[in-house]
């Protein structure tokens, strides 16, 4: 009985030794798309597709790793049957990509498509391509970048776009004049000027009382420039007059003549007028001429010279003045002994010489003082002299005397100094003018 347990055993060992071994399973790793690294249980084992027969019965760790794709991960048996299929389908790997752009609101493609406007998170492109993105805007030239990512790595862009016309900073001495660029109205200087195309740009200028200006620039893309002028002012005009009218003008110590005086193409300033007139008192004024203006000023003359009034008794006294001669002295009464008053305008201050003169009177000569801006008065009586100037022959004798009056009747004759005698026509032989005496 011992033997022939010792006999089973034996056979059961040799039954163990030379069994046959078990079979080894057959795994196929295949992956969309192909070319993926295979790790399985942390080990390299070569691209997809490809197929194992290595692997023991069990539980085993599965990555396929593609640059570009996301990497897969899952676990397998073996064992339980004689293949095994490994399938994976690689997702692309997205990059993350935020774009901002200034100014914002740019407009994004993306190859040619659209991508919504900046600022933006863009999280659709696969990282493993490179892209070429266009950003445009109203106002601003196109601009292209291209995008490379780094794997999951966030890319973060700030683009600042280049403008497509350009900016001028416009200003004029003085400032507030009208500006437009290209015949487009922009505003008073200062002003800036924005969005002006590219090439030649016309500037104009204009404010009231100065000579308009034009300037050309040339514009680039993105460029910002700076005009600034002085304008130059427009000639003004300057009319003179006087009351009373004739004063003697003189403009910044220049003679102008007698106004009214009318002077034109003044530049704007300041200017010193002198008006003089006889027997007025000088003034002098500075005037203001602006910027294209008319100008209007008066001087009024305040006459500083003095007065004589002159009165003569008898009336019709001839009148002379510093060897001037004046006129005759009247009276608005026939009877009256004494003259109305004669009036000197316009006399200097100082000594004077008034010479009264009239047929059979003594010649009278006075030195009246006048003031300034005063009136003198003078009253003249004359001195009657007896000077015959008529010659009456009669039958009883010659007489010689002042005729005094006559008529178809009688002659009067003063034959002596307050004497007449009156001549009755019929006793008149002759009646004769002799020279007076003088």
């Amino acid at each position: 009985m011992k033997s022939l347990a010792a006999i089973s055993g034996l056979m059961l060992l040799a039954s163990a030794v030379f069994a046959d071994p078990p079979a080894q399973t057959r795994v196929n790793v295949t992956s969309q798309p192909s070319g993926a690294t295979v790790i399985i249980d942390g080990c390299d084992r070569g691209t997809t597709p490809i197929t194992l027969f290595d692997l023991a019965p069990g539980r085993h760790h599965l990555k396929c790793r593609l640059a570009g794709y996301v990497e897969s991960d899952r676990f397998f048996k073996t064992g339980e049957s004689p293949s095994v299929e490994c399938n994976e389908t690689l997702a692309e790997e997205k990059g993350l990509f935020l774009l901002r752009t200034e100014p914002e609101g740019c407009s994004i493609l993306i190859d040619g498509v659209s991508a919504g406007q900046t600022p933006r998170l863009i999280t659709h492109l696969a990282a493993k391509d490179t892209y070429s993105v266009r950003l445009r805007k109203a106002g601003c030239q196109d601009q292209v970048i291209s995008v490379k990512f780094d794997g999951r790595k966030p890319l973060v862009r700030t683009e600042t776009m280049v403008l497509a016309s350009g900016v001028i900073s416009i200003a004029s001495e003085p400032s507030g004049a009208d500006v437009t660029v290209n015949g487009i109205e922009r505003g008073k200087t200062p002003v800036e000027v924005s969005g002006v195309p590219r090439g030649r740009a016309t500037v104009k200028f204009h404010l009231d009382g100065f000579e308009d200006e034009t300037r050309e620039l040339a514009v680039n893309a993105g460029d910002r420039q700076t005009l600034q002028i002085v304008l130059k002012g427009l000639p003004g005009t300057l009319h003179l007059t006087s009351v009373p009218d004739g004063a003697r003008f003189y403009v910044n110590e220049e003679s102008r003549g007698k106004g009214p005086v009318t002077m034109t193409g003044l530049k704007p300033g300041d200017y010193t007028v002198r008006a003089e007139l006889d027997g007025y008192g000088t003034q002098t004024k500075t005037v203001t001429i602006e910027n294209g203006a008319s100008l209007t000023e008066e001087f009024r003359l305040s006459n500083v010279m003095g007065r004589l009034e002159v009165r003569t008794s008898p009336v019709g006294a001839h009148l002379t003045f510093d060897g001037r001669p004046m006129g005759v002295t009247k009276a608005s009464d026939p009877n009256a002994e004494l003259s109305d008053v004669f009036a000197i305008e316009n006399v200097s201050e100082g000594e004077h010489t008034l010479v009264v003169r009239k047929d059979g009177y003594s010649e009278s000569v006075r030195h009246p003082k006048v003031l300034s801006e005063k009136t003198a008065q003078a009253t003249v009586r004359l001195k009657r002299i007896f000077r015959p100037d008529t010659k009456i022959v009669t039958a009883h004798g010659d007489y010689v005397g002042v005729l005094v009056s006559l008529n178809s009747d009688y002659v009067v004759l003063e034959v002596k100094m307050g004497i007449t005698r009156s001549f009755p026509r019929s006793e008149i032989r002759r009646m004769e003018s002799i020279a007076a005496e003088k």
